[in-house]
């Protein structure tokens, strides 16, 4: 099954750094050439503009050196600071590969771009919270900027010719940029070792950027590092302090949430802490997941942490003791005070080769639940199903999923060209007939939207939370020669109303804030992501089976919420702002069913 359809959104993108990947194989430019063929096969989209895809993949071959260059319409290059922030635009120098070309390469100037950085991370030190509307200003600027440069790109007429010729340059110059021009801000030379740069890296680099053309799902990677990604989220271990973090880069890096009972809170993190260095160095203006990367070792292993805490002078210095750190695809809870309401957190629709299926697991807990409720003396009488950033998985889990709480009816149906729909319909017995309560948030993609989509669509659960990520396009793995993996899309899923959820997203019956203050930030969804599939005028209207007005009014007059996160909002661990509130309308809900 491994290579059946998928409905992942953040499955391991591999992409050649400098040799940086655990294990090389050669990828060719006949492995390219394999690439372009298998698109003109299978892609969904058979009429797809190969001059941009030619482009970006010389876009991406040339960003691939060690010494990265950049390619820009020579239009577009003159008139830059019409689009970009002045330290946006890097000082350098520019050059073609013919004199007739109408696109330039450029070279910047990369001790001016160390010591531009280097004034910006204090700059940045030194700045408050982003706004959420300057946030919006700073995407909505940015997607301004791809589409005039996207439409200067059209005017050159760049195509497989320009491609082969930046390809030649690469080669012939490919000793000119092997080494990198930015320090390591960690100081660090562990990847001296590794196997050299080379053009394998350039074509591997040179397919992604084609597919990158096509859609942001679609990609190249190597076999070893699929199975390897897989075996670690079947295992769903690691070794480290077991703590959520945001930001990096130009952003500090806080601990959104150390993990109950694991090493993090253990040791005195808390919730809002500002992580400013990892044993002694500083992590200003480093990206997270190599901060991630230093935070993580041995089990037994010490790491120090300098902290910065709201309301503490100084700094704080905290040595946590790594630990074994075990992530479950499904976990299952009473609610505290609310203990005749069923909790059940699904963070992935994975397979396992040695252990019981997510469905069957799902079952289980959902027995254990209502044995856990009768020894406490009381009986379920509602039940939450939480999948709030499950960013996806197998297509068929999905389905068996929403069949285990839909009595009858179309779950989701895939189409793709040339092909007819295929419907997956409700056939199995529910494992309740509770009233249900199904959490989403902006990070619920893929499979877990169909699950969502299909009990809004036939009332069967309240759906409360915020709009879901909106990925409803469905790849496929194929082999690619012995060594490499191509995802491609090839269908897209429709929800039981007839509409595709691309881009649009499911949406809440309710919405609920995940913010202390009750906010709606702004949220990076498929809408945000260049080249997405474009979303398709809605073939119905999506309506609420629920009484949402008489919710609200039972919630105002009764609920909960509101102390709750007063009291407790110091707490060393952040209250779950979105679950809590969520309760006020699972009791209303509740109360609804005992009047009917």
């Amino acid at each position: 099954m491994l290579l059946s359809t998928l409905l992942t959104i953040f499955i391991l993108y591999c992409e050649p750094t400098s040799g940086k990947s655990p294990v090389k194989a050669d990828f060719t430019t006949k492995d390219f050439e394999n690439v372009v063929s298998t698109v003109s096969r299978y892609y969904i989209d058979k009429n797809i503009d190969k001059n941009r895809a030619y482009r970006e993949a010389a876009i991406y071959a040339l960003l691939s050196l060690p010494h990265p260059i950049y390619l820009y319409p020579e239009s577009y290059y003159k008139e830059r600071d019409k689009y970009e922030e002045k330290d946006e635009i890097f000082p350098g120098k520019t050059f073609k590969i013919s004199t007739d070309d109408s696109f330039v390469l450029f070279d910047p100037d990369y001790a001016e771009v160390e010591k531009i950085r280097d004034r910006k991370q204090k700059e940045d030190a030194n700045k408050t919270k982003v706004s959420d509307e300057e946030v919006k200003k700073l995407v909505e600027r940015e997607k301004v900027r791809k589409n005039v440069l996207s439409s200067k790109w059209e005017q050159t007429g760049f195509s497989k010719k320009d491609f082969d010729r930046v390809l030649v340059f690469i080669e012939t110059n490919l000793n000119k940029y092997k080494d990198s021009p930015l320090k390591d801000p960690f100081g660090e030379s562990e990847e001296k070792s590794k196997e050299p740069f080379s053009m394998n890296d350039v074509m591997l680099a040179a397919a992604n950027g084609y597919l990158s053309s096509l859609d942001p799902h679609s990609n190249v990677f190597l076999k070893s590092a699929w199975e390897e990604s897989m075996a670690k989220i079947q295992d769903g271990s690691f070794e480290g302090i077991g703590a959520i973090l945001s930001g990096g880069g130009n952003r500090e890096v806080v601990v959104e949430n150390p993990l109950e009972g694991r090493p993090a809170v253990n040791a005195g993190v808390r919730s809002g802490d500002v992580i400013l260095a990892v044993d002694g160095k500083s992590i200003k203006g480093i990206l997270l997941d190599k901060v991630v990367e230093k935070i993580k070792g041995k089990k037994g292993s010490k790491v120090a942490l300098t902290i910065q805490r709201k309301g503490v002078p100084g700094t704080l210095h905290i040595d946590v003791i790594r630990d074994t750190i075990e992530i479950k695809n499904l976990s299952s809870k009473l609610i505290e005070g609310h203990e005749h309401i069923g909790y059940i957190k699904l963070t992935g629709f994975v397979k396992s080769d040695d252990g019981p299926s997510v469905d069957r697991e799902l079952t289980d807990k959902y027995k254990e639940l209502e044995q856990e409720a009768q020894a406490k003396g009381t009986k379920l009488k509602a039940v939450i199903l939480d999948l709030r950033s499950n960013a996806g998985g197998y297509l068929d889990l999905a389905i068996d999923i929403a069949d285990m709480f839909i009595e009858k009816g179309l779950i989701v149906s895939t189409k793709s060209p040339n092909r007819s729909p295929e419907d997956a319909y409700a056939k199995n017995k529910d494992i309740t007939n509770l009233p249900l309560a199904v959490l989403i948030n902006a990070k619920s993609a893929s499979a877990s939207e169909i699950v969502a989509s299909a009990i809004k669509h036939h009332g069967r659960g309240l759906i409360l939370g915020e709009r879901t990520f909106g990925k409803a396009t469905v790849q496929k793995l194929m082999p690619l020669g012995n060594d490499y993996l191509i995802k491609l899309t090839q269908a897209r899923y429709y929800s039981p109303s007839g509409n595709t959820i691309q881009v649009v997203g499911v949406k809440p019956d309710i919405d609920i804030s995940s913010e202390e203050d009750g906010s709606f930030p702004f949220r990076f969804r498929e809408e945000n992501m260049w080249n997405h599939l474009s979303e398709l005028p809605a073939a119905a209207e999506e309506k609420s089976s629920f009484d949402v007005k008489k919710l609200e009014a039972w919630v105002q007059k009764n609920g909960k919420a509101s102390e709750f996160i007063a009291t407790h909002k110091n707490d060393p661990i952040k209250p779950d702002y979105q679950l809590i509130r969520s309760l006020d309308y699972i009791e209303a809900q509740i109360n609804s069913q005992k009047k009917k």
